[in-house]
């Protein structure tokens, strides 16, 4: 039987590469409820138009409303910019790893 996982670095490498498999899907699920929420406040903005303005409750519900689509904004970049970095470093070890080379051999 041949050992794929025969060294520390080998076994560092597969340990980081199952973190960011299971990073990845925590991301896509914070994105998905980051999108949700701005989607929202869009249909709550949409539902403030025949409200009064002036008014200073709707005023102030109408600026949180363009707080929350903005903090959405910055937080689904961040997250992309995560998912980025994740699939690139996870490429970077396929590459170096041996043993996921070996085992992503077609046969």
């Amino acid at each position: 039987m041949e050992f794929l996982l025969n060294t520390q670095e080998e076994q560092c490498r597969m340990e980081v590469y199952g973190e960011y498999l299971k990073k990845i899907p925590q991301l896509l699920q914070q994105l998905q409820t980051v999108e949700t929420m701005y989607q929202k406040a869009v249909l709550e903005e949409a539902m403030l138009e025949g409200k009064d303005p002036m008014d200073p409750s709707v005023a102030l519900y109408a600026d949180r409303l363009a707080r929350t689509k903005e903090q959405c904004i910055l937080r689904a970049e961040d997250i992309r910019g995560q998912c980025r970095l994740i699939f690139a470093l996870r490429e970077q070890i396929e590459q170096e790893s041996s043993a996921l080379r070996e085992l992503m051999k077609k046969e």
